[in-house]
C-alpha cells in the first residue's frame, strides 16, 4: 500500500530522524557559515576529494 502522506510531512519526518534544527538561527548560521568559505581552486577540490577516497 502506498504511503498517502504529504510530501511535507515525510520531509518533515525525516528531519525529525535526522535531528536536525529547524529554527531559523541555524538556518541563518548554516548559510553565513556557507557564504563565508573560501573558494576552492581546482586543485584544491581535487585534492581534497582524493584526501576523501583514501580516508573512506
Amino acid at each position: 500500500m502506498p504511503d498517502k502522506k504529504p510530501q511535507i510531512e515525510k520531509f518533515r519526518e525525516a528531519a525529525r530522524e535526522l535531528k536536525t534544527d529547524q529554527s531559523d538561527a541555524a538556518f541563518e548560521a548554516d548559510v553565513q557559515k556557507i557564504a563565508h568559505a573560501p573558494k576552492l581552486t581546482n586543485e584544491q577540490i581535487k585534492n581534497l576529494v582524493r584526501r576523501k577516497r583514501e580516508a573512506d
